[in-house]
């Protein structure tokens, strides 16, 4: 089959290169396909990289098409501006690529965009649905804050729902539809749509049918391509679209960003790991030296390896990695979006990175630079006379962002409040509104990646400041009577104030990385946290304690007894438990972080937190942080490995009564160090009590609205039809009896028999007994006492009671599922991988498989500690975030497709105040922070949605 690839190209740089690079590394169904392009650039970088792509692939690319210069602005950082005139300026291009392909004889045109990032299995997709026009699927943010939405619709100009002739819906069955379309997308499937573009397969038999993108004079609505979507229907074609590989769009900067990761990762897997992998120079301005020419780049820069993947998911899922958001409940979608072309919305708050660097390059300047590129708009560093390439490595890892890079010849660090004034003058220099001081050793957790932006447009402060944590390895920072530093709020943000007299500490150490007097300006705290690599390692320890001694002998500007700690042989360590942010970049964005007010001019103590400007402060309380701190020494017992992960480096979470949880610093799971050797059944005929059953009742009215109607929502939203559902451990039954008035075939099975009889009373409804177990699997009691029944029966000669009891023992069930549910159950599974797997095997291949966990991040944790109910239930086996959850999944052959937090706002006034670092707020403020928790994963409940690999 012979296939033209054909694309308009007026385009950035640093963005066609990108979508070459993804084009090179497309899979063909048959012959090698043959490229045409439009030259459009105004930028001649772009149009030599045409050229450069050309002689890649000798005989391959055909002749530039040109196209008149292009001298409009089309695009900025928030959206894309298309004229009228514009828009018939590319229809005529493509009307051209098709005219090429009839006249050659080709038996398919693949139009596609030249901002976007192809899998490499697109084009093969597309080939096998054997469809005359098909799309391949990509999502857009249009608004930076607003939902992800298709570039596919079901009618008209941009409508997302169905709606029959004549049918007139309402707002909320509109509404009902639209997110209908809009998941069902997710879907990994072939789906007819009323119009699609920018992705397209388009068959011989449909190009000369005559279809084309010019314009329909009668028609008003906008951009080509619903002309030619209209067009195809009136010839007869319906059109498609596929959601097995979707696209990455390079919509703005951020997107950009995110496609440099992915192709630099997925370039990581097709290489020899032995070979050293060169990195694409998007900087370089000159003609001879494109961005995807890898001699281009003299240097190979110290790229974090990604995380490891089974090798069969290598690419899918990278590319959902760093293409699709977790799942939030997108705001309701009200209509066309044609003026989100033309409106631009307010922009973000500009960020700058100021920092120094000296000799860091063989430290963790790498990781630390790539992890503040996500989210800064500039950066101002002052190379501090390095006898190393750290200013080099500082261009590289920043290459595209804006950097200004000062070179000291002569190291200033003996003096440092001149070194930190020389930086402030230069970082003032770059017009700052929002300055960020930040060391060449320190970096956020990575959840503030997404929510910075958000902190910094809701905010009234101008101060904000944050906690540091002294990382002593590569899973746990410090915690003693000298080392502190978490304990304390300090500021790090702030936003430039013209006309206020900064003030410096004069002093020759120590001297504070901003002006001393910024606490004095409108001050916030945050609960975003920094991880400090300055003594990660002896050899590190082991220098700064001699840079000490040489600078200040006699302690003048620190603390004494805290310098000659540094060298201590056993100092008191804390794991650094919750990786789970760390390891993952599948967050959702976070709403506004809602801060503190703190009035500086005390420096007010917050909740046995304080504001502190004092870079080394001399604090000797005997306040404990018992969330994540394991007591002294219970990190040196025994270890088990990770049951997830499997890594050895486990610790102690905490000791209860009658049982031990162990943290894993790898992956964040928390679990029961004996596992292995539990009777789940034991456990559960135990706890699931008739007391347990007569709390439930005390609630019923809550549980039924707040969690059966919950779980059949979700079963609406993301099972494509309704079917045969299994739901297992039932308890009182309010889920089956819900699913089955909404007309699903359901079935449910619960160990319980006082949950059972319970629901039997109460609902009508017959649960099966026992566990699962491929099939189900009785407990030895209910077994004995069914077959006991049965016999009496007999003896009784009530035949059909008989004939039941023998059915209910023989616990017939039908699969495969259409959907399967397990609401609360993981958690008390002692095998999880193999419960899952199994489960897998019970499912239709477009089946869904639905969980909730409690959520180890949540609010409730944070609240209570170590003494939260959701650590201290003996019956809880592990404690899942959204990343250890995920990482089971996958392990098990399934994949979320939806994964969340709820947080009910019952008992959040008791929450409050168990909290350490919340008074009293108000109903306003309340409502914030549910939201808040919600937009974070914080909720007490963690709520994912799954399907089959």
């Amino acid at each position: 089959m012979r296939i033209l690839i054909g694309s308009p190209v007026h385009q950035k740089p640093e963005i066609l290169s990108l979508f070459l690079q993804a084009l090179e590394r497309l899979e063909t169904p048959d012959v090698l396909p043959d490229y045409l392009f439009v030259d459009d650039n105004d930028n001649p970088i772009s149009s030599q990289w045409l050229v450069e792509f050309s002689n890649r692939l000798p005989g391959r690319v055909l002749p530039l098409l040109t196209g008149s210069q292009q001298v409009e602005n089309r695009s900025d950082e928030h959206t894309h501006y298309w004229p009228p005139a514009l828009v018939w300026k590319v229809a005529g291009f493509k009307n051209r690529l098709i005219e090429y392909a009839l006249q050659h004889n080709y038996d398919a045109l693949f139009l596609v965009d030249s901002d976007l990032v192809l899998h490499s299995r697109t084009l093969c997709r597309l080939v096998e649905t054997e469809k005359d026009i098909v799309s391949e699927i990509f999502w857009t943010r249009w608004q930076p804050e607003g939902p992800l939405l298709p570039q596919v619709w079901v009618s008209d100009e941009y409508n997302l729902f169905h709606r029959e002739d004549g049918e007139v819906l309402s707002k909320e069955e509109r509404a009902q539809r639209e997110l209908h379309f809009i998941h069902q997308l997710h879907i990994p499937g072939l789906y007819e749509v009323g119009g699609l573009g920018a992705c397209t397969l388009i068959r011989r038999r449909a190009l000369e049918a005559g279809i084309h993108f010019g314009k329909i004079k009668n028609v008003s609505y906008w951009g080509e391509d619903r002309h030619f979507c209209i067009r195809a229907a009136a010839y007869g074609f319906p059109l498609f679209v596929d959601t097995h590989y979707p696209a990455m769009h390079l919509y703005r900067e951020a997107d950009r960003m995110k496609a440099e990761q992915l192709l630099f990762t997925l370039k990581y897997f097709t290489s020899n790991h032995s070979e050293q992998v060169t990195h694409a120079e998007h900087s370089d301005t000159s003609p001879s030296s494109p961005a995807f020419n890898h001699s281009a780049s003299s240097r190979t820069p110290k790229f974090p390896e990604p995380p490891v993947i089974p090798d069969h998911l290598h690419e899918t899922a990278v590319f959902a990695k760093y293409t699709a958001d977790s799942f939030v409940v997108p705001p309701t979608f009200t209509g066309p979006r044609q003026s989100e072309l033309y409106t631009p919305p307010v922009s973000n708050p500009k960020l700058t990175l100021t920092m120094t660097v000296y000799n860091e390059a063989d430290h963790k300047l790498t990781d630390v630079l790539l992890s503040h590129r996500k989210y800064i708009d500039e950066a101002v560093i002052i190379d501090d006379g390095s006898h190393d390439d750290s200013g080099e490595l500082c261009r590289e890892i920043l290459q595209g962002i804006p950097l200004r890079l000062i070179r000291n010849e002569t190291p200033s660090f003996t003096n440092e409040v001149e070194l930190r004034k020389q930086q402030w003058r230069e970082t003032l220099a770059s017009s700052p509104e929002w300055i960020l001081s930040m060391d060449a050793d320190e970096m956020f957790e990575s959840r503030f990646a997404q929510g910075v932006h958000s902190l910094l447009a809701g905010t009234t402060a101008d101060t904000i400041c944050f906690r540091l944590f002294d990382m002593w390895s590569s899973t746990h920072y410090r915690d003693d009577e000298y080392w502190q530093a978490h304990r304390y709020y300090r500021p790090f943000l702030i936003r430039y104030k013209e006309g206020f007299p900064y003030k410096w500490r004069e002093q020759s150490l120590h001297c504070g990385r901003l002006p001393e007097n910024v606490l004095d300006l409108p001050t916030e705290i945050s609960n975003y946290r920094i991880q400090h690599w300055g003594w990660y390692t002896p050899a590190i320890r082991m220098a700064k304690f001699e840079r000490y001694q040489l600078l200040d002998p006699s302690a003048r500007y620190g603390w004494k007894e805290q310098y000659e700690s540094i060298l201590d042989s056993n100092p008191q360590l804390t794991l650094w438990v919750d990786q789970d942010n760390k390891n993952t970049e599948k967050e959702p964005t976070p709403e506004y972080e809602p801060a503190h007010q703190v009035d500086a001019s005390d420096v007010a103590k917050v909740a046995s937190v304080q504001v502190m400007n004092k870079p080394e402060p001399q604090i000797k309380s005997e306040t404990k942080d018992t969330f994540y701190a394991t007591e002294k020494g219970k990190g040196a017992e025994q270890s088990v490995k990770c049951k997830l992960c499997g890594s050895s480096d486990t610790v102690v979470f905490h000791d209860y009564q009658r049982f031990t949880l162990m943290g894993c610093g790898s992956c964040g799971l928390v679990f029961r160090k004996d596992v292995d050797h539990i009777q789940s059944e034991e456990m559960i005929a135990e706890i699931y009590n008739a007391n347990w059953v007569a709390m439930r009742d005390s609630a019923a009215a809550s549980t039924y609205g707040d969690h059966a109607l919950f779980g059949l929502m979700l079963l609406d939203m993301f099972s494509p039809r309704k079917g045969k559902l299994l739901e297992i451990g039932s308890g009182t039954g309010e889920f089956i009896h819900a699913a089955l008035q909404a007309g699903w075939n359901a079935v449910g099975i619960e160990p319980s028999s006082d949950s059972r009889a319970y629901a039997k009373s109460k609902y009508e409804v017959d649960l099966l007994p026992g566990y699962w177990n491929g099939e189900t699997e009785l407990d030895a009691q209910t077994q004995q006492s069914v077959e006991v029944e049965i016999h009496q029966a007999h003896e009784a000669q009530e035949g059909i009671e008989a004939e039941s009891l023998e059915e209910e023992l023989d616990l017939s069930l039908e699969h495969p599922y259409e959907a399967i549910a397990c609401w609360h159950v993981l958690e008390h599974i002692a095998d999880p991988v193999a419960f899952l797997t199994d489960l897998c095997e019970q499912l239709q291949p477009d089946g869904t498989l639905y969980i909730t966990v409690p959520n180890k991040n949540s609010f409730t944790n944070e609240a209570y500690g170590v003494h939260s109910p959701l650590f201290t239930e003996e019956d809880h086996l592990y404690h899942y975030s959204d990343h250890t959850l995920t990482l089971l999944l996958e392990k098990s052959g399934l994949r979320p497709v939806a994964l969340f937090t709820r947080q009910l706002p019952a008992g959040l006034d008791a929450l409050l105040q168990a909290h350490p670092l919340y008074g009293e707020l108000a109903f306003t403020e309340q409502m914030g922070l549910l939201a808040k928790l919600q937009g974070e994963k914080r909720g007490h409940e963690l709520c994912c949605v799954a399907r089959v690999i």
